[in-house]
């Protein structure tokens, strides 16, 4: 950013809190805690390790964060987004596949969205 250009938030002034935003990861964990917590029984909530690990057998491009299964909703897929994150090409190519599967693949911010979906996917109580 140039000198002359202004900054598109406000600095906080002396003395104010400034809410920091959880990372993906930090979200991540907590959903899974959530699950663990309030699961409904024959439930699962499993992080896909996919991060920096292309190239090794079995794991693709764009896959989203989460895999969801529910007694009721059968399998689903999460993305976990912070509030300025975007779908890489790939995401938005597996989310897509998902779709014309049909076959629930959603993106989320922050804590509470994903946990209203899995609310909403019977995945916990």
């Amino acid at each position: 950013m140039r000198r002359t250009e202004k900054a598109d938030h406000a600095e906080p002034l002396r003395g104010e809190l400034v809410m920091l935003e959880p990372t993906e990861k930090a979200v991540q964990t907590a959903v899974i805690d959530h699950w663990k917590a309030f699961g409904v029984p024959g439930s699962l909530v499993a992080a896909i390790p996919n991060a920096r690990a292309h190239g090794q057998p079995g794991l693709c491009k764009g896959l989203f964060d989460l895999l969801t299964l529910s007694p009721t909703k059968g399998v689903g897929f999460i993305e976990l987004k912070t509030s300025r994150g975007r779908l890489s090409y790939e995401q938005r190519w597996f989310q897509m596949l998902c779709e014309k599967a049909g076959v629930p693949a959603v993106v989320c911010r922050g804590r509470d969205e994903p946990i209203a979906v899995l609310r909403e996917w019977g995945v916990i109580r």
